[in-house]
């Protein structure tokens, strides 16, 4: 019995020793949990001292303003137990979006032991937890101060895109009926020509005294409205405001772009650097240029309090806050202008179409100007047509290159079969120029023939390695996207090749690029545009030798011709300097007969220019007046 009891006390002793022993949880692990979960501003998997469900509701409550922005929490530091309390001190980090200030500040939060091994510690729970100063019944509020927008301005430092009146025309539902508000939104969509369906169910779906906004129009265009008609409507409201706008609705649109309110998909993809009701750009140099020409808003983050009473305003205590910086301007290479003269001349086309003009000295992009019928695409820069007879430019270096001179002969055929497809000169060729005749005369009245037959003596490495020369081709980052040109190097061999050496097959370009192969002839060498002031964007040439002094000046006399003897013969007596071209039409699609691209490309003295219609004549019939028209009204 004895030894049975010292036994006894021997393990008790045993068991004390070792819980003795044993590591005491110091709140480390729940203080983490209470961090990760405060990131996620979710906490109902907690433990507190009060119920998880109340206590995620005030946290959810207290944050709900501070959307899109989340803090980062972690934990600075445990302190030591004291009987069953422990603290927690955590770090707080708001990533403000635009700025390298961030919002920090540390807070506690008070830790009691349970008396649970499971669950060891529970949390006290305190708005103090989430900021210091936090007082209960008190929320997170963030605002924003927008900032001001900075103005697109043209070459000579003028704004192209400024503040203009506006007027944001809408029904105010405020003392109508849901019947009448919806019979208002039908009167009213007629007016404005919208889609009344879409308007009606917008107008339903607003609270009964909000004003629903319809659409949004310059000055003149609201007052060339039928004001009594809409003065009749009910509820019918026309809001003052400004809007950066460009000077006319169609002015360099598919370039410029325009500024809108932020949609939720422009909020969700700015990780909180724009909040609803921020404007942005759309499109163009306001979109590429958006994060320059928004600035940067203010940022003021306050605690809100209850109001004391019923309508009376809320308490606030500012807690942080960062200062607006206005946008910067952009200024373009634009010519006011030129830029009106092209899309003067575009005006009346019915299919996409487009005038780019530059500077062959400077590369600036002095004009870039769409159609009508482009419908808001930037066909001036982004285009992807076949070039047709202008591309006889690039295919008459190449043959320069291989021995020919502007005096060389070459035979113009009626027709002539490459592996097997015929080529024909166009409709109306002067047959008193087949035969033997010059490479000029061959330029300057287009034969089709003259150049497809030289097929095998250029092929399609040394056609590109030419055309690369004079800019097709090319990478150039000039601040919006642009497709400087494609000539496809395995269309080595058969018809695609034949086609090829006229600008066919699947030889592509784009206005501005014909442009920069027109400036390149006239300044001598590869003209690397520009269209952004300060915009140093990167430029690679295509691959291929560069353009020679004695290549330009071939180059330029034959396109001479073209002015003095050929197809542009109405440019010849413009007045100032010599005027030099190319006419160029490009078939295409599958009708009988088959469409085609008309182009122009023209220089007079330091101004290159392409003039392009999707559904054109020939260049000499669609394009040269065009081009005539634009220059005469520069002058």
């Amino acid at each position: 019995m004895l030894r049975r009891a010292v036994g006894t006390v021997l393990a008790l002793a045993l068991v004390g020793t070792a819980a003795a022993c044993a590591p005491q949880d110091d709140g480390r692990g729940t203080a983490d949990g209470l961090a990760a979960a405060l990131t996620e501003g979710d906490v109902s998997g907690l433990a507190f001292t009060t119920a998880a469900d109340a206590v995620q509701e005030e946290l959810a409550g207290i944050l709900e303003g501070m959307d899109p922005l989340q803090p980062a929490v972690s934990v600075a530091s445990v302190s030591e137990p004291e009987g069953d309390n422990a603290t927690a001190t955590l770090n707080y980090v708001w990533d403000v979006p635009d700025t390298e200030q961030d919002w920090t500040y540390t807070t506690t939060a008070g830790l009691v032991r349970s008396g649970n091994d499971e669950v060891p510690w529970q949390i006290q729970w305190a708005p103090s937890v989430v900021e210091p100063s936090l007082q209960a019944g008190e929320t997170l509020a963030l605002a924003t101060e927008e900032a001001e927008r900075g103005e697109i301005l043209d070459a000579a430092g003028e704004p192209i895109v400024t503040e203009r009146p506006v007027r944001v025309v809408g029904i105010n539902k405020k003392g109508l009926t849901s019947a009448q508000a919806q019979e208002a939104a039908k009167e009213l969509a007629a007016v404005v020509d919208i889609e009344a369906a879409d308007y009606a169910a917008k107008v339903e779906a607003y609270g009964p005294d909000a004003f629903v906004d319809a659409i949004t129009l310059r000055e003149a265009a609201f007052e060339d409205l039928d004001q009594d008609e809409l003065e009749s409507i009910d509820g019918f409201l026309a809001v003052e405001d400004k809007l950066p706008l460009a000077p006319t609705r169609g002015f360099a649109a598919g370039l410029l772009g325009s500024v809108r309110e932020a949609t939720a998909e422009d909020i969700e993809k700015s990780d909180g650097a724009i909040v609803a009701g921020d404007t942005v750009g759309a499109g163009g140099i306001q979109a590429a240029f958006n994060e320059s020409l928004a600035g940067t808003p203010g940022l003021r983050i306050a605690a809100v309090g209850e109001p004391a009473a019923e309508g009376a305003e809320a308490p606030r205590r500012e807690l942080f806050s960062t200062e607006v910086a206005a946008g910067k301007d952009v200024q373009l290479t634009l010519d006011p202008k030129l830029q009106t003269a092209a899309e003067e001349v575009l005006e009346d086309t019915d299919s996409p179409s487009s005038i780019v003009a530059l500077r062959p000295s400077t590369g600036e992009i002095v004009a870039a100007a769409n159609g009508p019928a482009s419908e808001g695409y930037n066909t001036a820069f982004l285009g992807q047509y076949a070039p047709g007879s202008t591309f006889k430019i690039a295919t008459a270096l190449g043959l320069l290159r291989q021995g020919m001179t502007p005096e060389s002969d070459i035979t113009c055929a009626a027709e002539f079969t490459a592996d097997g497809r015929t080529f024909e000169n166009a409709d109306g060729y002067d047959p008193a120029f087949l035969g033997e005749i010059s490479l000029t005369e061959a330029i300057a009245h287009s034969c089709n023939t003259a150049f497809v037959s030289e097929y095998e003596n250029l092929s399609q490495d040394q056609l590109a390695d030419a055309a690369g020369a004079l800019g097709i081709g090319m990478t150039a980052d000039i601040g919006l996207e642009a497709f400087w040109g494609a000539i496809p190097r395995e269309d080595n061999e058969g018809t695609a090749h034949a086609a090829s050496m006229i600008g066919q097959s699947r030889v592509q370009a784009s206005p501005l690029a014909l442009a920069v192969m027109m400036a390149s002839v006239v300044e001598g060498e590869l003209v690397v545009p520009r269209l952004v002031d300060g915009y140093d964007g990167e430029a690679e040439p295509a691959k291929g030798a560069e353009l020679t002094t004695e290549e330009a000046d071939q180059l330029r006399s034959m396109m001479r011709a073209a002015v003095t003897d050929g197809y542009l013969a109405n440019l010849a007596a413009l007045p100032g300097e010599p005027v030099i071209g190319k006419t160029g039409t490009a078939e295409y699609g599958n009708q009988d007969p088959l469409q085609t691209h008309s182009w122009v490309i023209a220089a007079q003295g330091d101004l290159a220019l392409a003039v392009f219609v999707e559904d054109g004549d020939l260049g000499a019939v669609t394009g040269a007046p065009m081009v005539e028209e634009f220059l005469t009204a520069i002058r």
